[in-house]
């Protein structure tokens, strides 16, 4: 009896993520993530992805960790309506933005990216990553096929899809050396990747993220006045999200300079800032917040020689 009952709460778990499509604006729709680290069990269901209904056709705005639930977000936008895929768009190349891309291109969209997603992409690194990220999180993305950019983003660019103005911007580097941000200029609709929160911890600690520059890519986004920001993870968010992210960011870099100064080892500063940090008990700070200290403790010494 006990091992049946062990082997349905493993199906169960196994089985139990469900990707659902809703409408969160008129012709704008997002799939929602779990708020968790990749899995075998959640499928690496844990980021959101996004598309836009335009009379040309959608415009998907990240594509999920594996072609499997791309495949899955692809198939439930066709039944809102078959229409060509204009455009898949990237916000940066983490796994569970990029990895799904492989479905969108095979059903011909025009991929856009920064120009940095493709200078990983052309580098050993990106299938050392990929091999790697596939035996951690056992087999998981073993079918991924990664996608390089068919237009780059450096700056800014503008397009025009159907009735759609949407400027893509490049906001780097921030949470990785190669953030961009999404701007229906029409509605001002702001989709940000992984560079707005709202009461949960982002990650700073990507090899190319600057804490540094975040904050000043966080005002940058503040001034465009978005009435609705979207983000890779978080249910949709106002202007509040801007500033909760902003404020953590600048809690834990003043807190660690500050510390750094008085002569604090790294363990002694991460032990502070767990016992005494005021967003301790937000979702996934246990996950990320010392990855991010150490960063930042690292990336600060670097700064004193800018």
């Amino acid at each position: 009896m006990i091992r049946r009952v062990v082997i349905l709460f493993f199906l169960f778990f196994s089985f139990s993520y469900s990707m659902e499509l809703k409408q969160f604006y008129k012709n704008m729709y997002m799939v929602r993530g779990v708020d968790d680290m990749p899995s075998v069990e959640n499928k690496g269901f844990m980021s959101n992805a996004y598309a836009i209904l335009t009379k040309e056709g959608w415009v998907v705005v990240d594509s999920l960790s594996t072609p499997e639930l791309s495949k899955e977000f692809y198939d439930q936008l066709m039944k809102v309506k078959k229409a060509p895929i204009k455009y898949l768009i990237i916000t940066h190349y983490h796994p569970d933005h990029w990895y799904g891309a492989s479905t969108f291109k095979e059903k011909g969209a025009t991929v856009i990216a920064h120009k940095k997603l493709n200078e990983f992409y052309n580098s050993p690194d990106s299938k050392m990553t990929l091999e790697a990220s596939n035996q951690r999180f056992g087999g998981l993305y073993k079918n991924v096929r990664l996608i390089p950019a068919d237009i780059e983003i450096s700056d800014k660019k503008d397009i025009k899809v159907g009735e759609y103005d949407i400027s893509i911007i490049s906001m780097t580097p921030a949470h990785t050396n190669n953030d961009i941000v999404v701007l229906v200029k029409n509605e001002n609709i702001l989709f940000a990747g992984d560079l707005v929160y709202i009461n949960r911890i982002p990650f700073a600690g990507d090899r190319g993220a600057s804490s540094k520059n975040w904050l000043k890519v966080l005002k940058d986004m503040e001034n465009l006045n978005p009435k609705i920001v979207l983000g890779g993870h978080n249910e949709p968010m106002d202007k509040s999200a801007i500033k909760f992210t902003y404020d953590y960011l600048h809690y834990i870099r003043e807190t660690v300079k500050k510390m750094k100064e008085e002569g604090k080892s790294i363990d002694e500063i991460k032990s502070y800032i767990n016992q005494n940090s005021p967003y301790k008990n937000y979702v996934m700070y246990n996950v990320f917040n010392d990855a991010n200290v150490y960063k930042i403790y690292n990336d600060l010494d670097m700064e004193d020689f800018e």
